[in-house]
């Protein structure tokens, strides 16, 4: 990953492409998650995913490399935002729900993609079965790389 950045940071778009498509099945499952069964019905969760790869793109001189997850939490940060934003506009009133989708996988065959979207069904729907403290939880921990303590507090 690390090589990517810096090839995107001299200015290679196909670099930046590559760590887009590295986490954006992560970045999309956690936009699914934060937008909720409302929100979800007025907005394209893949909407979101392009307009943070936008905002991303446009501020890729502010990003800091701690690691190779650190992409991906940048982006989920920026995601985070904009459905905030979205909230706001829809007055959503609570937020919920899943799902997580692998795009921009070059060399995914017709099989594999489907037993994806299968699983991301299967996650989703476990998902907005969870309370909303419980998927808070979840994302957190696993978007957001909060330790078990801060989680706690």
């Amino acid at each position: 990953m690390k090589e990517f950045v810096e090839r995107a940071r001299e200015g290679d778009p196909e670099a930046y492409d590559r760590i887009f498509a590295l986490v954006a099945d992560r970045v999309l499952m956690f936009i699914r998650m934060r937008l909720g069964a409302a929100l979800r019905s007025k907005v394209d969760s893949v909407d979101v995913l392009q307009e943070a790869y936008l905002e991303a793109h446009r501020g890729f001189g502010k990003f800091d490399y701690q690691g190779d997850d650190a992409f991906a939490r940048w982006l989920c940060r920026i995601s985070e935002n904009r459905i905030r934003g979205l909230a706001d506009h829809f007055g959503a009133q609570k937020r919920q729900a899943p799902s997580v989708v692998r795009i921009l996988n070059s060399g995914t065959g017709p099989q594999t993609r489907a037993e994806r979207k299968e699983s991301r069904e299967k996650v989703e729907a476990a998902m907005d079965r969870l309370a909303e403290d419980e998927r808070e939880v979840l994302l957190l921990r696993f978007f957001q790389d909060r330790s078990l303590e801060e989680i706690a507090e």
